[in-house]
């Protein structure tokens, strides 16, 4: 889909509930629906959409940068805000925000200029679905973390601190073409792997441990997000059959996905598999999330998501399983969904590795 028909087809979804022009914000790199719409990859714009017209509001800083990547009708902003000359060409008008990303200070800017309607449903209904490109450029991000994984864990040893293999996986993954990590990653080794957003501390990987690895790349403007849990050195019986009924619940649910299933009805073939086991009580938290320009995006595959899952969408499946004051298990890998089934992009081997 090129840039111009998402924004055509934006605009022809909020016209119909009587909205004018549609405006998204990104400041300091806080909304990719900048992007996403006008190609415009600078942290600081604001763009606007109406029947006929596609502005793209920077200051001084992104004049030329603006001028190469988008199409959009320029305007410079150089004596205001962005959301001041934002209103300037609204007043009066009705327009569509997402609510979730527009801040505060901006609503109390603009309340008494234009009346404004949350659209954000239209806008990642569109993002939701991916086209070829997407895809591909989703693969190259999957591509560009699992290699620099493989070269991290080469120079692994023992006493390592989390942090420190963390620094060496962002290292790799920027050398290997990354911008840079599209999370903040986490390494949560021994007790730590119970803690499921666990960021890497100054704490040392040992003998016997079972270390959570979650990392993704950030390539040309779109995400991978990738989990593998290894152990170090021989690990307890009880880890390793954790780790097979883990690893069972994510091919079982991966297996059974597809496009036009609901969220929730792919979320409860990994829970049951757990629940079958006794482990459904350590796993807390919702199977998988889209994945895109945002490394958390429509839709969701997880206990409240009862809406059918659009064709060719990207998104995670990631089981786990956190056992409070021994260790963590977690796998998970990113997979493209469509009518006809589905497509694991990410393969970095998952059978239970010792490091």
């Amino acid at each position: 889909m090129s840039l111009n028909e998402r924004s055509s087809k934006l605009y022809h979804k909020i016209r119909d509930k009587g909205i004018d022009y549609f405006l998204s914000i990104t400041s300091e790199g806080s909304n990719t629906t900048v992007r996403y719409l006008s190609g415009f990859t600078g942290d600081t714009g604001c763009v606007i959409i109406g029947e006929k017209e596609r502005y793209l509001l920077v200051d001084s800083r992104f004049y030329t940068q603006a001028a190469q990547e988008s199409n959009f009708e320029m305007v410079k902003v150089e004596n205001s805000s962005l959301i001041e000359k934002a209103s300037e060409i609204l007043k009066g008008k009705t327009v569509g925000i997402e609510g979730s990303k527009f801040f505060y200070s901006w609503y109390v800017d603009v309340a008494n200029k234009v009346k404004l309607q949350n659209v954000e449903e239209d806008i990642y209904s569109i993002r939701a679905v991916k086209d070829r490109e997407e895809v591909d450029k989703i693969k190259k991000a999957i591509e560009v973390a699992q290699v620099a994984l493989q070269k991290a864990l080469e120079k692994f040893h023992v006493g390592m601190t989390e942090r420190e293999f963390s620094s060496l996986l962002g290292y790799e993954m920027e050398v290997n073409g990354a911008q840079k990590p599209s999370f903040d990653t986490i390494v949560a080794s021994g007790y730590r792997g119970a803690l499921p957003h666990g960021l890497a501390s100054n704490k040392k990987m040992e003998k016997g441990e079972m270390v959570v690895v979650d990392f993704g790349a950030l390539v040309d403007g779109y995400c991978s997000d990738i989990t593998r849990t290894f152990g170090i050195g021989k690990v307890s019986q009880k880890a390793l059959d954790f780790y097979t009924a883990v690893l069972g619940s994510q091919l079982k649910a991966i297996e059974s996905a597809k496009s036009g299933i609901s969220g929730k009805e792919i979320d409860s073939v990994a829970r049951n598999f757990l629940k079958e086991r006794q482990l459904d009580g350590y796993f807390g938290h919702g199977l998988g999330h889209g994945l895109g320009m945002d490394v958390h995006e429509s839709p969701f595959l997880n206990k409240r998501y009862d809406k059918p899952i659009n064709d060719m969408a990207v998104v995670t499946f990631e089981p786990g399983v956190y056992i409070p004051n021994e260790f963590g298990i977690r796998i998970e890998d990113d997979v493209l969904l469509t009518e006809n089934g589905h497509e694991v992009l990410s393969n970095f081997k998952k059978e239970f590795t010792v490091i």
